[in-house]
């Protein structure tokens, strides 16, 4: 399975039309479905609040970890706020990234994307794969944080709300190497995986 995570909270976010872009490529070249996590209903606590306790999750809490601890590849998408990743996004890592959560960040091939209007969407990539690598070599995992990241610059000239291309070719050929590379890593690791 995989899973897309679109971590901006924001309803009709420019990130939720990255995230339906990559589900759409995805199933055009492979037949493969995807499921797309809208960060919209987001409540998950931060981290001054209360734990999350697995038996106990609220619906969007419950989705976010059945569609992480399913999937074996998991794309990681955030806005560019003031050069960082969103505070959502963050806090997911942080709350998630406990034992009681392993299954959703063991065997996995985590894929990082920052989104912006303008020129940007760099750091919140490069800062998302750091946190996740530190986070599976604290708890002592087997997963791969990918190499191939993507900066989705510009965002509203290159999509529309629904993930569909506006016609920027050099946008679309970096989207999609992007999703080759990182479907061609998952099938190197999930050699089982067929599509």
């Amino acid at each position: 399975m995989i899973t897309i995570i679109s971590g901006s909270s924001r309803p009709g976010s420019n990130t939720l039309r990255v995230a339906k872009a990559i589900k759409r490529i995805i199933e055009e070249k492979t037949g493969l479905k995807s499921a797309v996590i809208d960060f919209a209903p987001y409540d998950i606590p931060f981290y001054n609040g209360q734990d999350l306790q697995p038996a106990q999750l609220s619906p969007f809490q419950q989705e976010v970890s059945s569609a992480m601890s399913h999937a074996s590849l998991i794309f990681l998408l955030s806005p560019e706020y003031n050069w960082f990743p969103s505070a959502e996004m963050i806090n997911l890592i942080h709350r998630f990234g406990t034992p009681s959560f392993k299954n959703c960040w063991e065997d996995k091939v985590f894929a990082t994307c920052g989104v912006s209007t303008g020129r940007g969407g760099r750091m919140p990539a490069v800062q998302m794969s750091y946190v996740v690598n530190k986070l599976l070599n604290v708890m002592n995992l087997h997963s791969v944080v990918s190499p191939k990241m993507f900066e989705s610059q510009f965002t509203t000239k290159a999509l529309d709300e629904s993930g569909q291309s506006l016609g920027n070719a050099e946008f679309d050929k970096g989207l999609e190497q992007y999703i080759d590379y990182n479907l061609t890593l998952w099938k190197k690791i999930h050699p089982e995986v067929k599509g």
